[in-house]
């Protein structure tokens, strides 16, 4: 269903003037996905204009082929290899805030002599210590689930 979408719209965009750059694509709340040449106003919408390479063709009413099904095939796999990648980069860096939050915590919960910027000690109260020990806890969970 998402490739007949897509094709269409490829089919559509082959006979619009050039003026048309702007392509929104989008997800109802049913799961189906949407194209078109205005974000919807209840959903947000992701501007996949740019990566379309235009279509030119003298003749519009031309049968779709083989090469621009193939087109589209591989657009809406472009799209999903980019959402994946961007998701592994936002887990590796929840990975790597969740492990310093429990080094840092680690450490908070042992003897504890901070040093600021200029090499000089800052004594922390015990009352300081639990309440910088509470946040980081609630950042773990937060950040590692």
């Amino acid at each position: 269903m998402i490739r007949e979408g897509l094709l269409a719209l490829l089919l559509a965009t082959a006979v619009m003037p050039t003026a048309a750059e702007e392509l929104y694509r989008w997800v109802d709340e049913n799961g189906q996905v949407h194209f078109g040449d205005r974000p919807p106003g209840s959903v947000k919408a992701e501007d996949v204009g740019e990566e379309l390479t235009p279509i030119n063709s003298a003749d519009p009413t031309q049968a779709v082929t083989t090469a621009q099904r193939n087109q589209s095939v591989d657009l809406e796999r472009q799209y999903q290899q980019r959402q994946k990648q961007q998701q592994q980069r936002q887990q590796a860096q929840r990975t790597e805030a969740c492990r310093r939050a429990k080094r840092d915590l680690s450490i908070l919960r042992g003897p504890v002599i901070l040093v600021d910027e200029y090499g000089q000690q800052i004594r922390l109260s015990e009352r300081e210590r639990q309440q910088k020990a509470s946040a980081l806890e609630q950042q773990i969970r937060q950040l590692c689930g």
